[in-house]
């Protein structure tokens, strides 16, 4: 049953990009390339991540409108994800903070083009994950995501700063 809609998921998205973008450019300095712990990311690899996410998860779903139910996005372990984090994590902050305000744009507007009866219709099958629908998509990829890093950043920082 749906629970959702793109308008909702897209405003929530916006909310945690705020506050994920806000809260790195408070990052102090010394902090923001810091590892908590070994295979850990620092504040600018999750933010690095974050930059390339949305636009990616922006796509996907785009794509998924004209194709409802078929195979869709990717998993933890492509090379693609974690190839990104690691070309990117040096990028200054700035560019970084406008990449994740672009993506995010982009993931907002592409939750938000959802009718409701495409909300409610649409479905896409992930390799790991089986059939979703649009809830299930927009929690584990996009909104929730973006919270779930946010989370992550306060976490990290909160390691770092202990050291």
């Amino acid at each position: 049953m749906t629970q959702s809609n793109g308008e909702r998921e897209a405003a929530r998205l916006e909310r945690a990009v705020e506050a994920f973008v806000e809260r790195v450019g408070q990052v102090p300095d010394e902090v923001f390339h810091k590892s908590p712990t070994e295979g850990e990311w620092s504040v600018a690899e999750i933010a690095a991540h974050s930059a390339e996410i949305y636009g990616y998860w922006a796509k996907q779903i785009a794509e998924l409108r004209g194709r409802p139910g078929e195979p869709f996005g990717r998993t933890a372990a492509d090379p693609e994800r974690i190839k990104f984090v690691e070309d990117h994590k040096h990028d200054s902050r700035t560019s970084l903070l406008a990449e994740i305000r672009r993506s995010a744009a982009e993931a907002a507007g592409a939750l938000r083009a959802y009718t409701a009866e495409e909300w409610r219709t649409v479905t896409g099958l992930h390799a790991a994950r089986g059939m979703m629908d649009m809830d299930f998509i927009a929690n584990l990829f996009i909104s929730g995501h973006a919270e779930e890093h946010l989370e992550q950043l306060d976490a990290t920082v909160a390691a770092v700063t202990k050291k």
